[in-house]
């Protein structure tokens, strides 16, 4: 059990700590490192190797980009995580953004009543870890817990124990979204008349999730259906993918909420990948030097369209951990060849890196263009010593060829200046 809060939370998170141990966990609690690179390092390979992740909710802790850095590694980790508060939740709540408002809007609260008395508290808190510890996560039962706000009177999370199980509302809505707004002859949609679909159906949950700017729900939507930047509409097939991710059979119908809930979903995911995966992250480096250990269909998924992202730090850094993750599909090799001709010169060299780590000899051609044609003489560096990495006769030869013209080239240009 990992076991987080915000400094100013510190003695709440050593008393819990206490308790956890004494009732045979083993318990890694944040409180024990003092800051630093070291603090960073040990805290991202802790919620990496947990099974839960205990998070003591206050105004401070919600707030915290340290905390959230943890919250959002758990949940791309697929890690069970366990939110618990002495607090009233119309105080904690607003204080979070919009990634952390959709991570914990699908799992269930712990919120400890302050009239009990601590012993009563303690028990209840402990019964609930133990049922969590016992509970297979899967994506239908997570799915299942998304609150929709139908009006503005609706409530944006509901939150409770496990013995008060929280059930969504029945739906306003008949028929499935693609269904209901264009009828099922319709093959394909424009990208405008999508988003404006989803805001009229959704209108107050999405007014509720409180994106930033730049994460709006155009963006958001291009990250679940994985499409080009450049794209403009929707088809039905790639609709029925996003619905139906294990395909689509006979006998299922889709819901009438089972589209936005996986969009919420898909927001959830993309939105804890950013938070990771951002430069300013204090779980990065960690969280990609252990991919190896969380590589998931989820994350590879999840990393695969981040090589999409509009930032190029984000492109260049999902370019590198996708290679950490062992997977060397023709179509990852295929999307990171392509960042060879990104125009940003860090995304290049970070393509170049990845597939020399994966070690991928169809991508020879690809690397020998860049190391004699590229601009930047480190994107030039980083293709060479991929190509070495490589090491396959094709590589070999290539580059043989090409350092003979350059000698040849370099001898003509002596001979020439001495004449």
């Amino acid at each position: 059990v990992v076991s987080t809060q915000s400094t100013g939370s510190s003695g709440i998170n050593a008393e819990y700590g206490d308790l956890l141990t004494a009732n045979g966990f083993d318990v890694w609690v944040d409180t024990k490192l003092k800051g630093g690179s070291n603090f960073f390092k040990n805290i991202g390979s802790a919620v990496i190797g947990c099974d839960i992740f205990f998070f003591i909710l206050t105004e401070n802790s919600v707030a915290s980009k340290f905390c959230q850095d943890e919250v959002s590694l758990a949940r791309i980790s697929n890690k069970k995580i366990l939110p618990v508060t002495y607090c009233n939740v119309g105080e904690v709540i607003p204080e979070m953004d919009a990634g952390l408002r959709l991570i914990l809007s699908c799992v269930q609260w712990i919120c400890l009543d302050p009239e009990l008395s601590d012993e009563e508290n303690n028990k209840q808190m402990l019964t609930e870890l133990k049922e969590t510890l016992t509970l297979q996560l899967s994506d239908d039962s997570r799915l299942q817990n998304y609150h929709i706000a139908y009006s503005e009177e609706d409530p944006q999370m509901r939150t409770g124990s496990r013995n008060q199980v929280l059930r969504r509302v029945k739906s306003v809505h008949l028929g499935g979204f693609w269904t209901r707004n264009f009828g099922d002859t319709e093959r394909r949609v424009s990208l405008a008349k999508v988003l404006e679909c989803i805001q009229s159906d959704y209108y107050y949950d999405y007014r509720g999730m409180q994106l930033e700017e730049s994460w709006a729900l155009k963006a958001l939507t291009f990250w679940c259906f994985d499409l080009e930047r450049s794209a403009t509409h929707i088809s039905r097939e790639q609709y029925d993918k996003f619905v139906f991710p294990e395909g689509k059979k006979e006998d299922v119908k889709e819901g009438p909420d089972s589209f936005w809930v996986r969009c919420k979903d898909g927001f959830s995911v993309r939105l804890s990948m950013k938070e990771v995966f951002d430069t300013h992250s204090s779980v990065r480096y960690d969280c990609i030097q252990n991919l190896g250990k969380i590589k998931t269909k989820r994350v590879i998924t999840a990393l695969s369209k981040l090589l999409r992202d509009a930032d190029p730090n984000i492109r260049a850094v999902a370019c590198i951990s996708l290679s950490y993750t062992g997977n060397a599909t023709a179509a990852t090799i295929d999307r990171i060849e392509k960042l060879l001709s990104d125009g940003d010169r860090l995304v290049r060299e970070s393509a170049c890196v990845a597939l020399g780590r994966i070690q991928s000899p169809g991508s020879v051609p690809s690397l020998l263009n860049a190391w004699r044609n590229d601009m930047i003489s480190d994107v030039r560096s980083a293709a060479l010593k991929a190509l070495d990495i490589i090491g396959t006769r094709e590589a070999q030869e290539g580059v043989k060829v090409v350092k003979t013209l350059q000698e040849e080239i370099k001898k003509l240009g002596v001979e020439e200046s001495e004449s």
